[in-house]
């Protein structure tokens, strides 16, 4: 063997056991009828499986890097990502697309994350934690299932946030900011339209067609409307308030075409039946004059009272004979406006009767007229009878004296 063909042989072995490192240049397509493995870590005779594109290194990405220069193309640069570097230990594990030409990263699955996190069906329809969502956004969790809207910083806004939620217990806003309260919650079982708002801002409690700002319906034997404060402090409260630029009417309809009003204007509030002829059958005054249009009965029945006593009418009418009568007129009235009969003071303290010495009953003013009429027609009564007596002797003394003539 020649010497020069030895030296050829050596070298051209020593060539073909260093690894070819040269960039290779595919100036045709490629077709590649089996699996491919790119990364630092492919070896000889890889194990594909059922994989038809591997990648396999501690830093593995796919990168779709657009060259477009012309005005008006899109250029933006786009990767898919798989896990941190591991060069600096305790990077996270997830996939991810990253935007790189925006430095952001939309859309991020960590490890770990439960089957069906996000799925989407063939019909468009988006499951969490589902996959079978029967609605455009389906939610579905052991407990709780709840969206977070969250307003941070970055718009210069305060942050605040809320919960939507529902579970077994109902239906439920959060206010998670504001002390984690619920202002809004709707229990299992309510029943449909229990509220409901119409187009025009109508809101109806159990009604589908509210006619006014607030309509409450029911066919329970049970609608009703109560404003309730519960502060343990007994003090007055303004509990129900009526606005109105003008006078206030409140109806009560009791059948078809029957109905009953309250109205008060800048001078008066009035009871009346609607439609009625008239002013109203009740009116009371800002004088405090009190009109009906029918008889005024106060309740007398004996099963009504109690500690029932007889009255001395004598004495009844002596008290009647002293009480001091006075023309007057309230302080509230016109000077035209008079009145005739006594001062409550002074009738309390004669009679003792009701309760408030600034007021007299009706009932008790009757009462001590009718009293003091019965002593009046006892006394006339007996002079009735004192002057038949003295007419029956006046008669037997003048017939004496017609006999002796």
């Amino acid at each position: 063997m020649k010497p020069n063909f030895l030296q050829t042989s050596l070298a051209l072995a020593l060539l073909a056991a260093v690894p070819a490192r040269a960039d290779q240049v595919i100036p045709d397509d490629l077709i590649v009828q089996g699996s491919i493995c790119a990364g630092t870590d492919c070896v000889n005779n890889e194990s594909f499986g059922f994989d038809t594109v591997r990648l396999k290194a501690n830093d593995t990405r796919i990168k779709f890097e657009d060259t477009s220069v012309s005005a008006g193309f899109p250029s933006n640069d786009w990767q898919l990502t798989a896990n941190d570097t591991d060069s600096g230990g305790g990077g996270g594990n997830y996939f991810a697309i990253d935007d790189i030409t925006g430095a952001k990263t939309p859309l991020k699955i960590m490890a770990g994350a439960p089957s069906n996190s996000l799925h989407i069906n063939a019909s468009g329809l988006v499951g969490l934690g589902t996959a079978a969502p029967i609605l455009n956004l389906h939610i579905k969790t052991g407990t709780s299932p709840a969206i977070r809207l969250e307003q941070d910083a970055n718009s210069g806004f305060s942050p605040y946030t809320w919960d939507l939620g529902g579970n077994d217990a109902g239906f439920f806003i959060r206010d998670l900011t504001g002390g984690s309260n619920l202002p809004l919650r709707i229990r299992p079982g309510a029943p449909t339209s229990s509220i409901d708002i119409a187009a025009d801002g109508k809101v109806g409690i159990g009604n589908t067609s509210p006619a006014a700002s607030l309509h409450i319906s029911g066919n329970q034997g049970s609608s009703r409307l109560r404003v309730e404060d519960a502060n343990a402090t007994t003090a007055p409260r303004t509990l129900l308030t009526l606005v109105n630029n003008g006078g206030v009417t409140a109806s009560y309809s009791v059948a078809p075409g029957v109905a009953w009003e309250t109205r008060a204007d800048a001078g008066s509030w009035t009871i009346a039946q609607a439609g009625a002829p008239g002013s109203g059958q009740f009116r009371l005054d800002d004088s405090g004059n009190l009109a009906i249009s029918g008889t005024l009965s106060q309740g007398s029945s004996r099963t009504l009272k109690t500690d029932i006593r007889s009255v001395d009418r004598n004495a009844l009418l002596d008290k009647v004979l002293a009480l001091p009568l006075y023309a007057w007129r309230y302080k509230s009235a016109p000077v035209h406006e008079r009145h005739l009969g006594p001062m409550a003071e002074d009738f309390h303290e004669l009679f003792g009767t009701g309760s408030d010495p600034r007021r007299l009953a009706p009932s008790d003013v009757a009462g001590v007229a009718l009293g003091a009429l019965q002593a009046l027609a006892g006394k006339v009564a007996e002079k009735d009878t004192q002057i038949n007596a003295i007419k029956r002797r006046i008669e037997a003394i003048e017939a004496r004296l017609a006999g002796s003539l």
